[in-house]
Parts: structure tokens; C-alpha cells; sequence
């Protein structure tokens, strides 16, 4: 018989398993949800086909060589990492990017 910690480790057989339900717990949704729900660009205000975009760090904004955009603009003044934008406003904020080399 095996056993654990000196106790014998045995089949019950009428043992009852009995679940108990959890209880429910309703979150209120997080910031970035709410605003990506709006479905409105946060740059230019146009409604639908809304898009996050997001950076690693707002810091990563205010390095030289990268031109301030209004999507960056709309992240230092709010002090967030992203942005809901709708796809025009999106590709002007990738398009601005420069490519930054991975060695120094």
C-alpha cells in the first residue's frame, strides 16, 4: 500500500465529489478596452476601423532621429504606450518611424 507522509493512500469508494461553483467576479473593463470599444481614432476622430498601436516605452518617443508625430504627441500629453488610431492615421505613424540600426 502506498503511502504518504505515513498516511495509507487508499481507494474510498463512497467518497462524493461535490464541485462547488465559483464565485463570479465581473470586472469592469481595463482603459485600453473602453477605448478601443469607442471604436474613434484618438488622433484624428474619425469613427471605425480602430487600431491599436502601441511602443515599448514612452521614452523610446523622445530619442533623436524619430520626428514627433501627432500619434506621439497624443501619447506624451496623455502619458500612455499606445494609441487607438483608425488605419490612415496608423500607416502615418509607421511611416514616420526610421528604421534604427541594433548596433551603436
Amino acid at each position: 500500500m502506498a503511502r504518504f507522509g505515513g498516511i495509507p493512500l487508499h481507494r474510498q469508494r463512497s467518497a462524493k465529489i461535490t464541485d462547488r461553483r465559483p464565485v463570479w467576479v465581473d470586472y469592469p473593463h481595463k482603459e485600453l478596452i473602453t477605448r478601443l470599444l469607442a471604436d474613434t481614432c484618438e488622433i484624428c476622430g474619425a469613427i471605425g476601423d480602430a487600431q491599436v498601436h502601441h511602443i515599448r516605452a514612452l521614452a523610446d518617443l523622445a530619442r533623436a532621429g524619430w520626428p514627433t508625430s501627432d500619434g506621439a504627441r497624443v501619447m506624451l500629453d496623455r502619458r500612455r504606450k499606445t494609441v487607438v488610431a483608425c488605419d490612415a492615421c496608423h500607416d502615418r505613424i509607421h511611416e514616420t518611424q526610421t528604421a534604427r540600426p541594433f548596433t551603436s
